[in-house]
């Protein structure tokens, strides 16, 4: 892990466990060397900036274009180990694609989001196949994850991860191209998997959480509604208080 990289992450560390409480299960079950492709559910651009600081190995994490769109953006996520994607179909991705599968292959971790978006399976979205097309050109195995949570600061936000899957029965053959029948049903194999992760999390704590928190954010948006209206009405209550013309 680079000097530059240690200091990122540390202070991204330092920004989750002072505004979030983080909970995660099953940290154990990421290996301690080799290369794993780790896949989750997708809920907001900070997580996998948190998958990232949370995981004790170096995390390459495939992440959307628009969060290298400045160059100090850039420099930081590159830092932090993210490689950029374009989320067009029509761009193209093979450079992207080999370096993931170049960092696999040299043993790294590598986070991938199917839904190719954030809630993208509620948006209809169709899962994307490059998890399993990545998987099946490394050959290397598949850890589900899921995430549950907010971002609201001050809130909880769960994370659950499972054992490694044995795909080895996807992986082609020698000189052989990975199969498109076979990448969809790795990629719906591991989908379903962590949506079975995911509905396993108890919400009840971050739903409570989370509608506090609601609660806080009106009360304080009535306040200011109530302060302004009080200033108004000091205002007319100036403005009768001056004497008219010919008061005098």
């Amino acid at each position: 892990m680079g000097l530059i990289r240690g200091c990122v992450r540390l202070a991204f560390m330092g920004y989750f466990n002072l505004f979030y409480n983080i909970d995660v299960q099953g940290l154990n079950n990421i290996p301690k060397d080799g290369g794993y492709i780790l896949v989750s559910n997708h809920i907001h651009w900070m997580d996998p900036i948190l998958y990232v600081c949370e995981a004790k190995r170096m995390v390459y994490a495939i992440a959307k274009e628009e969060l290298f769109s400045t160059k100090l953006k850039s420099f930081i996520m590159r830092r932090l180990g993210l490689i950029e994607v374009k989320r067009n179909p029509k761009d193209n991705n093979t450079e992207s694609i080999n370096e993931a599968v170049q960092k696999l292959q040299e043993g790294y971790l590598l986070l991938i989001y199917p839904e190719g978006t954030r809630f993208g399976l509620k948006k209809g979205i169709k899962p994307k196949k490059g998890v399993a097309l990545m998987a099946m050109e490394a050959k290397v195995p598949i850890i589900p994850m899921a995430m549950v949570g907010s971002f609201v600061p001050f809130t909880k936000i769960k994370i659950k991860i499972d054992k490694p899957m044995d795909i080895s029965e996807f992986y082609p053959k020698d000189g052989e191209n990975p199969n498109l029948r076979n990448m969809v049903k790795l990629t719906n194999n591991v989908m379903t998997k962590v949506i079975e992760l995911r509905d396993e999390i108890n919400t009840e704590e971050i739903e409570a959480e989370m509608n506090e928190a609601e609660e806080k954010r009106e009360m304080k948006k009535q306040m200011k509604l109530a302060k302004k209206e009080q200033k108004a009405l000091k205002s007319k209550e100036k403005l009768k208080e001056l004497p008219k013309d010919g008061d005098q």
